[in-house]
């Protein structure tokens, strides 16, 4: 939604995270999207969450001044390591239902928490995993004073982290956040979330209609205890009434599913971090390039494709004949204007030899990720676009479809 900066606060002198809504993206949702996260985020006092300075409007530009974050993005953490061991989660998690706890207390559900919103921080007391939990931005303040930003029907989240209610476009409350969380503590154990699929709507149905396997089923090699087994499945309830009623209550229950587990840490595969993963891949002469498609110019998205897939490995083409996407792996589309998108990704699909084709458009519009899908689309993958999403979405198709097509 925003671009944020490092800056330094010139009355308080210190240095500060500046998320700026640029004049271009200033329309009325996004503008008081902006304004409901600076007063989220002030209505937060507990040291978990990041603290808001200043709010305010600089030569039409809306801003955030808030607490400047020295820490590591758990998502880059789960790349690099693959999983981490038990008594690490059960630390992060606990903090995490801490803030949530603050959080709930005043009537704000997150609704998009995720590894990529979990920041590590080094602290003198805590060492290295002090968590503060980011980005709330689409977050619901259940205040009857506080204007919704959102309606009931449209979905906010991500896929992989969503509540069934989430994904239906219910109302939610704070049980939603406690299922993305155990979402979140089901792939800091394994090393993968719950549901996985190629496609966003296929993890979303099976969000609404598939039982997720027990971490001692799936994954007989990390030794889960019986307790912490049961304890991420009691969070990952389809039905909300299942699910811990509090995050204080889940707290509680995380402390004596730790009791009564003997935990035994492990030491967890490294792996390639996303830019070193394509670097290893796409080097491969096998793997055929990227083809990207700008409907529009979007370069913060064009920019950020290029970092995390390598710019030898994206190619920007324009569709004019029928096989001028031969000998691509994959084609990926940028649009901001949903008919636009349905219009010339129909096109692409008519071709003969057309590789998977996954479109990247506006984020929240459900019935374009719903029609895109039914017209043959591969993928969706929401505006604004996250690098490790990103990474692992393309790294897996290609490996699927990339040498077929070479």
């Amino acid at each position: 939604m925003g671009v944020v900066y490092e800056g330094t606060h010139l009355h308080l002198k210190r240095k500060v995270a500046l998320k700026v809504l640029h004049p271009h993206l200033v329309a009325k949702d996004s503008m008081t999207r902006l304004r409901r996260e600076a007063v989220v985020l002030a209505k937060m006092t507990n040291p978990h969450s990041a603290q808001v300075h200043d709010f305010g409007i600089h030569r039409g530009m809306p801003y955030i001044a808030m607490e400047l974050i020295d820490g590591t993005e758990l998502a880059d953490v789960l790349v690099e390591q693959g999983f981490l061991p038990l008594p690490r989660v059960v630390n992060i998690v606990d903090q995490v239902l801490d803030v949530l706890s603050s959080a709930h207390l005043l009537g704000i559900v997150h609704r998009d928490l995720k590894p990529a919103n979990l920041m590590l921080c080094k602290t003198e007391s805590a060492g290295e995993d002090f968590v503060k939990v980011v980005d709330f931005g689409i977050a619901f303040l259940r205040d009857q004073d506080e204007p919704r930003v959102t309606k009931q029907g449209q979905v906010h989240g991500t896929a992989a982290y969503m509540s069934p209610e989430q994904c239906r476009g219910l109302e939610v409350d704070a049980r939603s956040d406690l299922y993305s969380l155990g979402c979140v503590m089901y792939e800091l154990i394994s090393g993968s979330p719950p549901f996985v699929s190629d496609g966003s709507i296929e993890v979303l149905s099976a969000h609404l209609y598939r039982q997720p396997l027990s971490l001692r089923e799936a994954f007989p090699e990390r030794e889960v205890p019986a307790a912490m087994d049961a304890f991420v499945l009691r969070a990952l309830s389809k039905q909300r009434e299942a699910r811990f009623s509090s995050a204080d209550e889940m707290r509680k229950e995380l402390a004596r599913a730790h009791t009564e587990s003997g935990l035994r840490a492990a030491r967890p595969p490294r792996t390639p971090v996303a830019s070193q993963a394509f670097e290893s891949l796409l080097g491969d002469a096998d793997l055929p390039p990227i083809a990207l498609l700008e409907l529009e110019v979007d370069l913060a998205s064009r920019d950020m494709l290029l970092t995390t897939l390598g710019a030898s490995a994206v190619r920007s083409v324009r569709v004019q004949e029928e096989d001028s996407l031969m000998g691509y792996g994959l084609v990926m589309v940028l649009a901001h204007n949903a008919q636009q998108a349905l219009t010339v990704c129909k096109k692409l699909l008519e071709a003969p030899h057309v590789p998977p084709v996954v479109l990247c458009g506006p984020e929240d519009d459900l019935e374009l990720m719903t029609t895109s899908i039914g017209i043959g689309i591969h993928d969706y993958i929401p505006l604004p676009l996250e690098p490790v999403d990103v990474a692992r979405k393309v790294l897996r198709i290609l490996r699927r479809h990339g040498k077929a097509v070479s």
